[in-house]
C-alpha cells in the first residue's frame, strides 16, 4: 500500500535491522508503493522484488518466477508477514533457511480468524515461529491454532514531544488511511455536532472512499491532505491536543498510537487486539467498546476533552513506557533473537 501501519514498520524493521548489520531481501508481489518508497528500500536492502501484477493467478506466477531466483541461496532467516494465501507458497519456494518467522499484525481475535484461508492456516501452523504484535492477540490466537504464539510489537517512529500550548479549540485528529473501518463517518458527525463544537476534529491521510470535497460540508472539519517523512509526522502529532482511532478494523497494535504515544499525545480508541496493551490510565489513554453507538463516543470524547481541558492527561507516563518497550532499541534485540540472528 501507498501508505498504512504495516508499511510504516517494515520501513523502520529493513532500517533498523540494516544498521544492525543484517543484509534483507525483499520480496513484494502486489506492491502500490510511491517511488519514494521504492528507492527508500533499495537503499536499505540488498535486493528488491516487486511485483505490481492484479490478477492473482498471474501474481502466483511472478512470485514462483522470484522464487526460482531465490531457491538456491542459503537464509539466515525468512520473515513473512500479512495474512496473504500466498505466504505458505513462498515459504516452499524459499527452502534454505535456519528459520521461518511468521509475523500476524491484526488482532488474532475470533472475528480476524474467520478472515483466515486455509492456506493461511496452514502458514501458521507451518512456520517455526509466529509473532503477534501484543500479548493479548498472541492469546487468541493460541487459543485457535493450539500452538505456542510469540510477541512482539512492530517498529515505530518516535516523535519528540513539543506539543502546542491549549488554546481556543481543542485540537483532536487522527491521521492514517482514509477507508469506512477507521471511523472517518464518525469523526465527521462529531465535528458537526453543536455539543462539540469547541472540538476541532483535523484528518490527515488519503482513501478513494474520502476524496477532499467529501469533507468540504463540514466546517469544524479540517482537513490537511496526506503527509509524509518523520518531520511532518512530528508537526502533525505536536498540533493536536488528542488522537481519535475509532475503528471497527481488526487492529493489532495500530502503529499510530504507538506513535503519539512516542510524543506523550493522549488518545482514545476503541478496544480491538492489541490496544488495550498500551492502554495506561484512563485519563490520557481511553478505550471504548469496539460496539459503541454514536451516543457513547460523544459521551467519551466529551469526557475526554473536560480532562484535558483540566490537565489530567499527563504526557510523562507513555513517553516513559515507549522508550522501555517499544522503541527501536527495545526491539532490534527481540527480533534479532526471534529470527534466530543473535550469537
Amino acid at each position: 500500500m501507498p501508505t498504512g501501519g504495516i508499511e510504516s514498520h517494515l520501513r523502520e524493521f529493513c532500517y533498523h535491522l540494516k544498521s544492525s548489520g543484517v543484509e534483507i531481501d525483499l520480496v513484494v508481489s502486489n506492491s502500490a508503493m510511491l517511488p519514494e518508497t521504492e528507492q527508500f528500500f533499495k537503499e536499505n536492502c540488498r535486493s528488491v522484488y516487486l511485483g505490481a501484477v492484479k490478477k492473482p493467478k498471474w501474481r502466483v506466477a511472478w512470485l514462483g518466477l522470484v522464487g526460482l531466483k531465490l531457491c538456491w541461496k542459503k537464509y539466515d532467516a525468512l520473515y513473512t508477514n500479512g495474512q496473504g494465501e500466498s505466504v505458505i507458497l513462498f515459504s516452499k519456494m524459499v527452502q534454505r533457511h535456519n528459520r521461518w518467522v511468521h509475523h500476524h499484525h491484526t488482532a488474532g481475535d475470533e472475528s480476524d480468524q474467520l478472515t483466515w484461508g486455509k492456506a493461511y492456516r496452514s502458514a501458521l501452523q507451518g512456520a517455526n515461529s509466529v509473532i503477534a504484535c501484543s500479548t493479548r492477540n498472541a492469546k487468541d490466537m493460541q487459543l485457535s491454532l493450539n500452538r505456542k504464539i510469540g510477541s512482539i510489537p512492530c517498529f515505530s517512529r518516535e516523535v519528540s514531544a513539543s506539543p502546542n500550548k491549549l488554546q481556543g479549540k481543542l485540537k483532536f485528529g487522527y491521521y492514517g488511511r482514509l477507508i469506512p473501518e477507521k471511523g472517518i463517518a464518525a469523526l465527521c458527525k462529531l465535528s458537526a455536532d453543536k455539543a462539540l463544537a469547541h472540538i476541532e476534529i483535523n484528518i490527515w491521510g488519503e482513501g478513494e472512499a474520502y476524496p477532499p470535497q467529501f469533507f468540504a460540508s463540514y466546517p469544524n472539519l479540517k482537513y490537511h491532505g496526506a503527509f509524509s517523512g518523520k518531520e511532518q509526522l512530528a508537526e502533525v502529532i505536536n498540533s493536536l491536543d488528542a488522537f481519535l482511532l475509532l475503528s471497527t478494523h481488526p487492529e493489532g497494535l495500530p502503529i499510530c498510537l504507538l506513535e503519539a504515544m512516542s510524543a506523550g499525545l493522549p488518545w482514545l480508541a476503541t478496544n480491538r487486539g492489541g490496544i488495550a496493551d498500551i492502554a495506561l490510565d484512563p485519563a490520557s489513554t481511553r478505550l471504548i467498546a469496539p460496539d459503541a453507538d454514536y451516543n457513547a463516543i460523544k459521551a467519551a470524547v466529551l469526557a475526554f476533552a473536560d480532562d484535558i481541558r483540566l490537565g489530567k492527561a499527563s504526557r510523562t507516563s507513555q513517553i516513559d513506557l515507549y522508550k522501555r518497550k517499544f522503541s527501536a532499541p527495545a526491539l532490534i534485540s527481540q527480533w534479532r533473537q526471534e529470527l534466530g540472528l543473535e550469537n
